[in-house]
């Protein structure tokens, strides 16, 4: 057998990129499954195989039309298609389900919605002015255009809850705690990741601190938590202040969302409520090429058009850190997308 002959450049000129062909295209297949979620009909096929027939008459689709884009998720196997010529449910389908212990459904309805989508148009403006694309879109910041619009936030609500419980599931494996500590989630949503450490350490208490909410909107284990006396809320904002009297601190993909001088803020109002012997837990992903590679820079991408946030390398995270008056002690993997980077002030 003979050995293999490079590629001289032109004969790789004239082969078609096609990789950079399908990245180009990568749109068309996003579209289509938030148009599959959209009509539910993950749902339908988890509860039987179905014609193109009776798919659109669920749906209110036409038949015609619904088959070639059903084709197109067969072919990028996101569903799949019997003998018969019957659509089915494949494995990876059923993450497209409500309910499913893994679903992305929320991620799916959030993430591809014109809402989020529309900013994109507006990159190459950012790069050359540094407005946030999302504020270029709609005029308003993230945060602020979702406290007006009810539905909106509730997409983003659902994707959060959902990651928080998926993420928190396996960062709590990590995170042992004294019983008798007191831990304060700074910025801790609707409290599924605190009431997930909770019930990992028996013994312990928390403070959810985070804006005000309307009850219904907390995590239904957290509010079991609060029944038995072990958690509490605090309103606030971390812009302004952070209580004090905890022993553990929990920063749990907060860092994420805002660009260094915001971070600094919200870790200079912490460092004025500590004694000084507090452990904080940091929870985010660590940009890294060993552990993240594309994945990461495609989320830090994110946080750029949608928030004007970024992600970091574990190091960024050390010395934003250290200019506000903090030491880091470690960083601790996990088997999730986050790592922990615990820290204390500087001596």
């Amino acid at each position: 057998m003979s050995a293999p002959q490079a590629v001289s450049q032109d004969q790789s000129a004239a082969i078609p990129p096609f990789k950079l062909m399908a990245q180009i295209t990568a749109y068309r297949t996003s579209q289509c499954i938030r148009v599959l979620v959209e009509l539910g009909i993950p749902a339908l096929l988890a509860q039987d195989a179905r014609s193109v027939e009776d798919l659109a008459q669920a749906t209110g689709t036409q038949p015609g039309l619904l088959d070639r884009l059903l084709n197109h998720l067969v072919n990028e196997e996101v569903i799949g298609k019997n003998d018969e010529g019957r659509y089915i449910a494949l494995p990876i389908t059923r993450h497209l389900v409500p309910g499913h212990p893994q679903s992305l459904n929320n991620w799916v309805a959030c993430e591809l919605d014109p809402l989020l989508w529309r900013s994109w148009e507006n990159l190459t403006e950012q790069l050359r002015s540094g407005t946030t694309a999302f504020d270029l879109a709609h005029g308003s910041a993230f945060f602020e255009r979702h406290a007006q619009d009810s539905a909106a936030q509730k997409r983003f609500d659902d994707q959060m809850n959902g990651a928080s419980r998926g993420i928190g599931a396996v960062v709590v494996q990590s995170m042992q705690f004294d019983p008798g500590t007191k831990l304060t989630d700074v910025g801790g949503g609707n409290g599924s990741f605190l009431a997930q450490t909770l019930e990992k350490n028996p013994g312990t208490e928390g403070i959810l601190f985070e804006l005000p909410r309307s009850a219904e909107d907390f995590d239904p284990l957290f509010e079991e938590m609060r029944l038995q006396g072990r958690a509490s809320v605090i309103n606030g904002s971390f812009f302004e202040s952070v209580p004090g009297g905890a022993d553990v601190y929990l920063f749990s993909r907060v860092f994420h969302d805002f660009n260094d001088e915001a971070a600094t803020v919200i870790l200079k109002n912490t460092k004025r409520a500590l004694a000084g012997n507090e452990r904080l837990l940091l929870i985010d992903m660590m940009v890294n090429d060993a552990q993240a590679g594309a994945r990461g820079s495609s989320q830090d991408i994110f946080m750029l058009t949608q928030l004007g946030g970024r992600e970091r390398t574990a190091e960024e995270f050390s010395s934003l850190l250290a200019k506000s008056g903090f030491e880091t002690l470690s960083v601790t993997p996990t088997a999730s997308p986050v790592s922990i980077l615990e820290f204390r002030p500087a001596v």
